[in-house]
This record gives structure tokens, C-alpha cells and sequence, in this order.
């Protein structure tokens, strides 16, 4: 079985996991995102015509953001390898860098097909070629989602710190005064002895949240180290981009608020935020350049982030070989 043929397994495998009769409800789950984007993307336009953003956009520095987007995308994949060659190590089974890798670009090449499939295609593949028990690998996937709102609240706290008042910033950072109260929160409920009641040990002893009890400072403390470096290039690399199409965004601006772009992209409304985070640019960003300009950034982002992860997949996903062995 080819490279290829691989990931046409696990696609599908992750697929046939969802029942397979979707019904109306499950037809309207999944045409109402795709309807929202439709109707937000529409506004947006409503408001910038297209005709101007494609001028913005064809006045692009690509000599900057092309290079940007292949350094940036590299990082980040590097980046991402280590975490999860490390969580999964720790709490599951021992998993190499290189098969680590081949996870990750599997991720990549799963995701344009369904939104939805990243995560399960890690935990289907995770179970079959490591014997990892299902709930397990959720379980660890869960602990990373919360290292990853830790890690984007504290970077959103250190923007708003750096910069002056004003009632955007207030807004944000109070925005992640809460993710962090509630992370270090939920990091406290299952680390320190509290109330021995019933429904607090039935928790505790979920299998969902095995990663949670078994985790220890050194662990939190490394991947936070990882993910703040992640979003960090995020930080540095909206920083360059705009740049490249004509808008100004100081880079302490930039710390505060990419966090919150990225946290609008990941809500379940539209399909990989898709509109949700072309509006919230154009919200944080007005102040910095003209609107074509942001728009066009705006959709030239995604577009580059999926085509370089898809082909920094093709490169990697040979390395699936070794995960199967």
C-alpha cells in the first residue's frame, strides 16, 4: 500500500466513524456553516467590493509573503511534530519525531476534504497502529486543546500589557483573563485534593480525562513552551504578511489580537472560519490600512496556509510508513 493509498484508508475509516445516516438534522449541521460563511462572505463584500480587494491584492509584495508563508509553514509543522511526539509519548505510547511527523501531515492532507476528520484521523490512526485505546487519544487531544487556549490567552494578556489603553484592548483583555482563569481552573480541579464528593471523583476518574490526572507541571510547562512558540510565529508571521500587502500593523497590536483572529477561525460557525476571520481582521486591523488591503490579506491567508500545508504533507507522508511498521 502506497502513500497515497494510506491516507485514502484513514480518510475514509475517519468518515465511516460518523453514523451513517445523516438525516435532516445531521444534512442542516452540515450545510448551515458552509451557509453562514456564504452570508458572511457576502456582507464582507457587501461592504469592500471584490473588484477593489483583487486590486489590493494585486499590489502585493509576493516576493515577502510567498517566502513568509513556506518559512512560516515549515515552523509551525516542525513545531507541532515536537508536541505531539512528546504528549503522546508521555501518555500513551512511545512515538518517534519522524512518526510524529507523518501524523501531522496526514492531518494536513485529511482536513480540506472534512473539516472535521483532523482529529479523528489522528485517533483512528493512533489506534490502529499503536494500540492506543480511543478514549486515551481523545483524552490527550483534549489536554492540548487546553495547553493551546493557555498558551493563546497568556500571549493575549502580554500584547495587551505592552500596549496602550483603549476599549478594543480592554475588550480583549478581559477576553483572555477568562481563558486563562479557566484553563488554570480546570488544571486545578484535577491536580490539587478538593471537596471528596461524589460527582468531583466520578470526574476525576473519566477516561476522557485520564491526561489531565496523569499530567505534571514539566509537562505543561514544555508544550506551553511549544505552543507559545507556535502562536508566536502566527504573531510574526501576520506581521510580515500584512506588511506585504500594504497594511501597517504594529507588532505588539498584532500579539493581542492575532490570538483572537485565530480563536474566531476555530468557533464551530463556518467551515475553518471562513468569513469569521476576514471580519475580525477587518475589525482589528481598520486602523492600519485600508480595507481592500485587509480583505485581501484576509483571503490570500487561508489560501496560502492550505496550499503550503498540503504540499509539506506530500513531502512528509511518507513517513506514515513508519508509523504503520
Amino acid at each position: 500500500m502506497n502513500a497515497s493509498d494510506e491516507i485514502e484508508s484513514d480518510a475514509r475509516e475517519a468518515a465511516e466513524a460518523a453514523p451513517a445516516r445523516l438525516g435532516l438534522v445531521g444534512w442542516i449541521k452540515r450545510v448551515l456553516p458552509w451557509a453562514i460563511a456564504v452570508v458572511i462572505l457576502w456582507l464582507l463584500f457587501r461592504r469592500v467590493p471584490f473588484g477593489d480587494a483583487l486590486a489590493a491584492a494585486g499590489h502585493a509584495r509576493l516576493e515577502v509573503f510567498v517566502p513568509a508563508v513556506l518559512v512560516a509553514v515549515t515552523l509551525w509543522f516542525w513545531l507541532e511534530s515536537t508536541a505531539f511526539a512528546q504528549l503522546f509519548s508521555r501518555f500513551n505510547a512511545p512515538l518517534s519525531r519522524r512518526e510524529a511527523r507523518g501524523l501531522r501531515a496526514l492531518t494536513y492532507l485529511v482536513t480540506p476534504i472534512n473539516w472535521n476528520l483532523g482529529t479523528g484521523a489522528i485517533i483512528l490512526h493512533l489506534r490502529r497502529s499503536k494500540g492506543i485505546a480511543a478514549l486515551e487519544a481523545t483524552s490527550s487531544m483534549l489536554f492540548y486543546g487546553l495547553i493551546d487556549a493557555l498558551a493563546m490567552g497568556s500571549l493575549m494578556l502580554l500584547g495587551v500589557s505592552l500596549l496602550p489603553t483603549s476599549p478594543v484592548l480592554h475588550t480583549i483583555g478581559r477576553v483572555a483573563a477568562v481563558i486563562v482563569g479557566i484553563q488554570l481552573a480546570l488544571l486545578a480541579f484535577f491536580w490539587l485534593r478538593g471537596p471528596d464528593w461524589r460527582w468531583v471523583r466520578r470526574v476525576k476518574t473519566l477516561k476522557v480525562f485520564r491526561t489531565h490526572g496523569l499530567a505534571q507541571w514539566r509537562d505543561v510547562a514544555f508544550l506551553l513552551l511549544i505552543r507559545s512558540l507556535y502562536f508566536g510565529c502566527f504573531v510574526l508571521f501576520f506581521w510580515v504578511g500584512t506588511r506585504a500587502f500594504h497594511v501597517d500593523v504594529p507588532l505588539l497590536f498584532m500579539a493581542a489580537s492575532v490570538p483572537v483572529i485565530l480563536a474566531t477561525g476555530a468557533l464551530p460557525i463556518t467551515p475553518a472560519g471562513l468569513g469569521t476571520q476576514q471580519a475580525a481582521m477587518l475589525y482589528f486591523f481598520a486602523p492600519f490600512g485600508t480595507e481592500a488591503q485587509i480583505l485581501a490579506y484576509g483571503l490570500a491567508f487561508p489560501v496560502a496556509l492550505s496550499l503550503g500545508r498540503m504540499i509539506l504533507g506530500l513531502v512528509y507522508v511518507r513517513d506514515l510508513r513508519a508509523l504503520r511498521a
